[in-house]
């Protein structure tokens, strides 16, 4: 259903009603969750409920950044889920007035656990505010992260595991590559996120009752948590690729320097037989019987020279 309707009655039960005209006029609490709502039933986010058209268009046509913005009468929430496809950020429009929550969003909440469930878990035989319900919606929204965290924590260990020693192969650099981009996109939604819950912490309707300052406080010590382990993770891939880096260099440069030190060798010999394989005819070498044999003679004797003149040096 596009979209659902919950109530606390007076006393203190939950419903849920197909229609706000089955709202009784004593309900402590009224939820309405908009879920893949059409043009017309979004429309009744400015006709029943009288929001800012502003924010009723972030709400509608863009994916706005995290934020709490308040209106005169009612507070605007907006958070960030991971897609799981692309890992970009979808968004869940919070509206705060009086007695009222409106949630809406495009993926179905279900999908995070069962927040009703935890609402009359927390909030057994007493009322409940916009905000209380909330914060119960923003705790699932972090923890959701965890999936996705722990799945790149574990690919990172797995990672470094099976490449710890394997620095030839271009196949590493792209899986480093692979992760981190991974890790880019996730920082995308965390780190926002967590700038909001620090401007949530400033906000008084969220900070009334110690319960709810408590419960603040453990939504923050999870999202700091996750971008612990996505810095960690950060780290470890920074530091296979110095590595894989360094070695390539190194390898490179020794390369360089074997060739470099048999274009050494060659080249007194290469100035040998350029010098005698000029045509001029008054050459003394050229009539000698042995001139061939001795000429070969002086070019390995300076090659052995040299390879022993390097091998004194250390330079392999």
């Amino acid at each position: 259903m596009p979209i659902s309707i919950h109530y606390q009655t007076a006393s203190k039960e939950w419903k849920q009603v197909e229609s706000d005209a089955a709202i009784p006029g004593d309900a402590l609490f009224i939820w309405y969750d908009f879920v893949q709502s059409s043009t017309e039933e979004s429309e009744l986010l400015a006709s029943r409920f009288h929001f800012d058209p502003l924010a009723i268009e972030d709400t509608i046509k863009t994916v706005s950044r995290p934020k709490l913005k308040e209106y005169p009468g009612y507070l605007f929430l907006v958070c960030h889920l991971v897609n799981a496809k692309d890992y970009r950020a979808r968004a869940i429009n919070i509206f705060m007035k009086d007695n009222i929550l409106v949630t809406y969003h495009q993926d179905d909440l279900d999908k995070l656990g069962n927040i009703r469930e935890a609402i009359h878990k927390r909030y057994p035989s007493q009322p409940v505010t916009p905000a209380d319900v909330a914060l119960i919606i923003l705790d699932f929204i972090v923890d959701s992260y965890f999936e996705y965290v722990y799945h790149i924590e574990d690919d990172v260990f797995s990672f470094e595991d099976r490449h710890v020693n394997d620095t030839a192969d271009n196949k590493l650099m792209e899986d480093v590559f692979q992760i981190r981009s991974v890790l880019i996109k996730i920082k995308r939604v965390i780190m926002p996120m967590q700038e909001l819950i620090q401007h949530i912490k400033e906000e008084t309707a969220f900070t009334e009752t110690k319960k709810q300052r408590l419960y603040l406080h453990h939504i923050e010590d999870h999202i700091i948590k996750q971008i612990n382990i996505i810095k960690s993770a950060q780290e470890m891939t920074g530091d296979i690729r110095d590595n894989y880096d360094s070695l390539s260099s190194y390898r490179l440069n020794h390369i360089m320097k074997v060739l470099t030190l048999v274009s050494v060798i060659f080249l007194p010999l290469s100035l040998i037989t350029g010098i005698y394989g000029m045509n001029f005819r008054h050459m003394p070498e050229l009539q000698w019987d042995d001139g061939y044999m001795a000429v070969l003679i002086v070019m390995l004797v300076i090659s052995i020279g040299l390879i022993i003149y390097f091998k004194l040096k250390k330079w392999f």
